[in-house]
């Protein structure tokens, strides 16, 4: 937890663009983290260590630090380590919540991108439908109150 506080604090030690980093991807991050984990206080202990750990690796460039970073969240999550345990929720999380790309979800998770594309697609479907199902249910009991 200390070198973030250092991040927030502005410590001279951390660099301005770890401080960046941190600003940038924390949200995403954060937001993924609580899709996966069940609490607020560990969702908080996992982002911070994920944090930590993907800044005291050397990257080559800033597509390979997001990749470490949301590597190491989903290694803390629990989350499976094939492709066969990826859920459209995770997909979803890592798409809308965190703002990747396609090819990043894709390299994240060791999947094609196609396959990336096809639960995109398959995800937003059901969500469409649930939102359907729920607007419906929604109008009948107006209609109840109404009566």
């Amino acid at each position: 937890m200390g070198r973030i506080t250092a991040i927030n604090s502005g410590s001279a030690a951390v660099s301005v663009a770890h401080r960046r980093r941190f600003a940038r991807y924390f949200p995403g991050l954060f937001a993924y983290v609580r899709t996966m984990s069940d609490d607020y206080s560990s969702g908080v202990d996992k982002v911070v260590s994920a944090f930590e750990a993907a800044l005291s690796e050397p990257h080559a460039n800033e597509d390979s630090f997001v990749l470490s970073l949301f590597a190491n969240a989903r290694e803390l999550c629990g989350v499976g380590r094939s492709a066969h345990d990826t859920s459209e929720r995770e997909v979803l999380s890592l798409t809308f919540d965190a703002q990747l790309t396609r090819e990043q979800v894709a390299g994240l998770l060791e999947l094609p991108v196609d396959t990336v594309i096809s639960t995109l697609l398959r995800g937003l479907s059901r969500l469409q439908n649930v939102r359907a199902a729920t607007e419906a249910a929604g109008d009948t009991a107006l209609q109840g109150f109404a009566a």
